[in-house]
């Protein structure tokens, strides 16, 4: 009887770590960056990531003006689609016009990740 109990809450200590590990998700720690050069602009994205928060700072340099610097924090979310692709999901407290909450387009590799087709690679 008393190895069953035993048996009995090894079982159950395995099964509620697996879960506790298994609900985590993944995520993303350090800082990755990107220059971006369009036609009238150029702009570097900085997005630093801590555990299930995200920091985005974006350095607008115009054409014709003064660069102007843009930081928002938020939360971030992975998520692993059916056919093996995945999105990131952002959740800002505020928005603007450059920086925006919504579900983008995902993939990460050794040195890198990819938002929405722009490549960042880790600092």
């Amino acid at each position: 009887m008393k190895k069953s109990v035993r048996i009995l809450a090894v079982v159950m200590a395995v099964l509620m770590v697996t879960l506790v590990l298994a609900s985590c998700g993944k995520t993303l720690k350090g800082t990755y960056s990107a220059e971006v050069d369009i036609v009238v602009l150029k702009y570097t994205a900085n997005y630093e990531f801590s555990g299930k928060n995200v920091t985005v700072t974006k350095v607008v340099n115009p054409l014709i003006g003064d660069a102007k610097t843009y930081t928002i924090e938020g939360t971030y979310e992975i998520i692993e689609n059916d056919d093996d692709t995945m999105d990131i999901k952002f959740e800002f407290k505020t928005e603007d016009d450059h920086i925006k909450s919504g579900t983008f387009d995902f993939e990460e590799g050794e040195d890198y990740i990819k938002i929405g087709g722009i490549k960042y690679t880790k600092k």
